[in-house]
């Protein structure tokens, strides 16, 4: 009866193990379509509303426990020096917010 016990706890140990590995090690089996949909999204964002032209340069994705939301950052086309961000839901391609320096608010099209 003791040896069942410990078959049964050794079993549930590696079971749960094998959970948070299998948990964490879970990606998005299409990530490079989300980033490149968000992308074009994004792209068009900043073009109808601050009617200017970004390079993304960088995406990363929040945690799905948190929320469903990838964020971009990357740069005004014709100037690096100017930094933009825009956080967008990867299931509804909706933008969530953007982060925008002073200079590109000032252009906002209202």
């Amino acid at each position: 009866m003791k040896n069942i016990f410990k078959k049964i706890q050794y079993i549930s140990t590696l079971l749960i193990i094998l959970a948070f590995i299998v948990g964490g090690c879970n990606t998005f089996p299409n990530q490079d379509q989300v980033v490149e949909k968000a992308t074009q999204v994004g792209y068009q964002y900043f073009i109808d509303h601050y009617n200017t032209e970004v390079n993304f340069t960088d995406h990363k994705f929040m945690p799905k426990d948190l929320s469903h939301n990838v964020n971009l950052s990357g740069h005004v086309k014709d100037n690096q020096e100017v930094s933009i961000s825009i956080l967008i839901d990867y299931d509804t391609f909706e933008v969530q917010t953007a982060v925008v320096p002073k200079e590109l608010l000032d252009k906002k099209i209202k």
